[in-house]
């Protein structure tokens, strides 16, 4: 066998050796499972229209933040399905949960012929795992009530991470905890703004909604237990 033939029958094999020993894919979702209890068919109409992600994290890979400046794309933990689909359904569910409502829903932000009390639209300025320490949720939103009114606020959201043997599915799982305190900042806002303060479902109020907070109108703070101010 000629000397160069042989080289690359070598290398061949060594990387078939090194595929078969490579770690396997996991894949993750934010979704963890839980069913929601139904809402009432009465409650508040409302419509998740339009959630946008930094390029960073909207990728299939897991990004995690490790020392100073240096990122760590996942190749082997994966997301099951893209965020940006994950993302605006579990922001409904949460939030019909909070407010105790059937009726919310996401739609493309141009659908016709659905009748609606409040659009919401949700900018993620940021979204960071960092190893040994927490999840940072950074989002400013837009709600626009059905008399044309429109709202802005921020909502900043840190959630630290328990030791576990599991460092990143731990993660995805205060990624998981930290929408949920953005849904229910927004069911908040929503119910302070249809005057019927009573209407937050039991619990709505829970780690991550402070009792004291008030409506923000421009997106530059927003104090709230484990709510980091601007």
């Amino acid at each position: 066998m000629k000397p160069t033939r042989h080289l690359l029958c070598t290398l061949a094999a060594a990387a078939l050796v090194g595929c078969s020993g490579s770690a396997p894919i996991r894949y993750f979702s934010l979704d963890d499972g839980e069913s929601a209890p139904p809402g009432s068919p009465n409650g508040p109409r409302v419509a998740i229209v339009q959630v946008n992600l930094p390029e960073l994290v909207d990728r299939s890979q897991l990004v995690v933040r490790a020392a100073g400046h240096r990122l760590q794309i996942c190749d082997e933990d994966r997301w099951a399905e893209p965020l940006r689909r994950q993302i605006p359904r579990l922001l409904a569910r949460d939030l019909g949960v909070a407010l105790d409502s059937g009726r919310v829903v996401t739609l493309p932000i141009d659908a016709r012929n659905f009748e609606v009390d409040f659009k919401v639209s949700v900018d993620v300025q940021r979204l960071e795992a960092v190893v040994g320490r927490g999840v940072e949720l950074d989002a400013v939103w837009r709600v626009e009530s059905r008399d044309g009114r429109t709202f802005f606020g921020r909502t900043r959201v840190w959630e630290s991470v328990l030791p576990a043997a599991d460092v990143h599915a731990s993660m995805v799982a205060s990624q998981r905890l930290a929408f949920l305190g953005l849904a229910r900042r927004l069911a908040k806002e929503l119910v302070s703004r249809s005057g019927n303060p009573g209407s937050l479902r039991e619990g709505a109020n829970e780690e991550g909604i402070s009792e004291g907070d008030h409506p923000v109108r421009s997106p530059d703070r927003d104090e709230e237990r484990g709510f980091v101010p601007i």
